[in-house]
């Protein structure tokens, strides 16, 4: 199966695109469509499976800083998430749309992609399964940065909803995708996928951490296969990187491993 992934990437971005992309070619033939900035369209355009798009003007821009002028540039680089899903649609009639800041450690499982092929399944997404009810309500019960979606009229309401996210007081482009999922069919992605450092960060969930195991040399998160992780590794940040104790966790258990991809991987981050 030729997997289509859509993804954002820019300047400051792009080193945690390629440890993305080497680690999802692994495991699958993959073809990428990007919204890039300037500076990694001319990095990355012209690439035997990459089809870049110049969409994004800036990355001086970012969502934790207290900042406006930096979260309106936000908003504007994860606008154009949508204008990628759409090229997907367009193109392969479905879509993988992913954050750079991914890590794949196994295959997506046979049983998730019929679901991407699935023609009565609008979108698969991913919730943030914090246990943090107040948490959620403010950033969204979703995450916006791991998704699957067929459907344009879905794209196209997430889209139109997410133009008025100051108007509705939602969280950027990522809380409106709660409101827009109640009108369409679509399947959530269990908890060994989309793993973000959310997941572990609270009194009720930091045993959480001791999940994650090696068996045969792979990794598990209890008795599923751990299939990414949604965590910052390379790139640089103008605060703490609050999901380091995950990046620390995870290159642990590569080393404990004797698994050539996360060698490889492993390498890339240490870099």
């Amino acid at each position: 199966m030729i997997l289509p992934v859509g993804s954002i990437v820019t300047e400051k971005t792009l080193e945690e695109f390629y440890i993305l992309k080497k680690s999802l070619e692994s495991f699958h033939d993959c073809r990428w469509i990007l919204s890039c900035d300037a500076y990694t369209y001319d990095e990355l355009n012209g690439q035997e499976n990459v089809d870049c798009h110049l969409l994004v003007s800036t990355d001086d821009c970012d969502h934790n800083l207290a900042d406006e002028e930096k979260r309106e540039n936000w908003m504007k680089v994860m606008m154009t998430k949508f204008d990628i899903a759409k090229f997907g649609i367009e193109k392969y009639e479905h879509i993988l749309f992913l954050d750079c800041d991914m890590i794949f450690v196994n295959p997506i499982e046979d049983k998730v992609l019929k679901q991407f092929e699935n023609k009565d399944i609008d979108a698969c997404i991913c919730q943030h399964m914090t246990n943090d009810w107040k948490n959620e309500a403010m950033h969204g019960l979703f995450n916006a940065g791991m998704f699957h979606v067929k459907s344009l009229e879905f794209v196209e309401a997430w889209e139109n909803l997410s133009k008025q996210y100051k108007q509705y007081g939602f969280y950027y482009e990522q809380q409106p995708l709660e409101y827009v999922q109640r009108n369409f069919l679509t399947v959530n992605l269990p908890i060994n996928y989309n793993i973000g450092w959310w997941r572990f960060n609270n009194a009720q969930t930091h045993a959480r951490l001791s999940l994650l195991q090696l068996q045969d040399n792979k990794l598990f998160f209890g008795p599923r296969p751990a299939v990414n992780f949604h965590v910052h590794t390379v790139r640089p940040l103008e605060y703490e990187n609050f999901g380091q104790f995950l990046v620390d966790k995870v290159l642990t258990l590569f080393d404990k491993s004797q698994n050539d991809v996360y060698e490889k991987i492993a390498l890339s981050i240490r870099k």
